[in-house]
């Protein structure tokens, strides 16, 4: 990897630190782990006994600080290791870490996005964003599996894609929560989806973009399953206004004109206790197609 190595720290740090010893043993740290995620010459069965070396020579708190600190040219290590797809190294820094902090997660979001990998993305749970995790508590309490989200890209046909989006106890949470948020990454950009009850008691969706996203014009589709053959499908359909690009909540640019989601009525059906929209588990089966115009 380079002249650093395991060996250059100590696996068993002395009992006291002086704040000196603490800087240098943290620059070498630093610049083994820089190394597992963005040298070229990268070998993976050397991250196993590197972290090793490197989580025994700084207090535990201070090792699972350094791994979530934007320390490398701008960013976290847990981000250059999903940018430079570095999995043996991702998954050796998460052993550390039991809780995101929203740097780190902010910074593993914008890499998962960057590479247009969701299925990183889902793995890692970041599905997330601050801004819904008030529901988070509720949400738990309903103990329900997690949702299933799958995006699937089609021949070469660069701008479109598919998703296949399976929302588990779906009226028990619209009932408890009043919102159900999902997001999906694909074309380089996180979109969401918002199940909500609205101001005229009645439930509806809006189809937008999370933040960091670029704007974009899209031509969307969900179609929501019936769950029997004598009913068909919902389908709901998004697409800006003329002239209109669809961009994340405060996204600001002067020269284009922009709205911030794309929002429709549900059918009322959806709302009663023999829905034909959710299967025996009670989970809404959906497909989104997107195409970018």
């Amino acid at each position: 990897m380079s002249s650093i190595s395991a060996d250059s720290v100590q696996c068993r740090p002395p009992p006291v630190f002086s704040k000196e010893q603490i800087k240098q043993i943290r620059t070498t740290v630093l610049s083994l782990i820089r190394d597992m995620v963005t040298a070229p010459d990268f070998i993976p069965s050397s991250v196993g006994p590197i972290i090793d070396a490197c989580a025994t020579s700084l207090p535990a708190a201070e090792f699972t600080a350094l791994l979530q600190e934007s320390n490398i040219t701008g960013h976290t290590p847990l981000y250059w290791a999903v940018v430079n797809n570095r999995p043996e190294a991702l998954s050796a820094f998460l052993k550390f870490i039991a809780t995101y902090t929203y740097n780190s997660l902010d910074d593993l979001r914008l890499a998962c996005m960057a590479t247009s990998n969701h299925a990183w993305f889902t793995s890692l749970k970041l599905t997330t964003t601050p801004r819904y995790r008030k529901g988070l508590g509720l949400n738990r309490s309903l103990g329900y599996p997690r949702d299933k989200i799958q995006v699937y890209h089609e021949g070469n046909l660069q701008n479109q894609f598919t998703s296949k989006i399976q929302i588990m106890m779906f009226q028990k949470r619209m009932r408890v929560t009043q919102e159900i948020y999902v997001e999906l990454i694909a074309q380089g950009r996180i979109w969401c989806l918002l199940f909500y009850m609205g101001v005229d008691t009645k439930w509806r969706v809006s189809f937008g973009l999370a933040k960091d996203s670029l704007p974009a014009r899209p031509k969307a589709l969900l179609k929501i399953e019936a769950q029997n053959e004598q009913s068909q499908d919902l389908q709901i359909n998004f697409e800006p206004k003329e002239d209109y690009l669809l961009a994340p909540e405060g996204y600001t640019n002067s020269s284009i004109h922009t709205c911030e989601s794309l929002s429709a009525s549900l059918d009322d059906v959806l709302m009663f206790n023999d829905a034909i929209y959710t299967d025996s588990d009670g989970a809404l089966h959906a497909n989104l197609e997107v195409t970018l115009l």
